[in-house]
């Protein structure tokens, strides 16, 4: 199952050596303590709260540039901040509430 993980990413490790490499698969793949952190951060992804902001994974400022495009004027930190503390499905609410 762990294998799985790494097909396609080979190319992010071609700068290890190949038996140190091996070392580090092994290790991932049979340690408890980091298949457990693996499957949390992997249902946590999966997870539907993840997508209830409206800002996503973008940084602030690149958020606000959007914002300033969209309404045609310089957003404010504060239009920036409610934009993204905001529901999706319910502009009117605040994701913490």
């Amino acid at each position: 199952m762990m294998q799985n993980v790494r097909v396609g990413r080979d190319h992010l490790t071609i700068w290890i050596r190949p038996d140190i490499k091996r070392q580090l698969d092994n290790h991932f793949s049979t340690d408890e303590g980091f298949r457990r952190l693996y499957l949390t951060n992997r249902a946590n992804g999966a997870s539907p709260r993840l997508s209830k902001y409206t800002g996503g994974s973008t940084t602030f400022m690149k958020t606000k540039s959007r914002l300033s495009k969209s309404l045609e004027h310089e957003a404010t930190l504060a239009e920036t901040f409610e934009y993204t503390h905001t529901l999706k499905a319910n502009k009117k609410r605040f994701a913490h509430e």
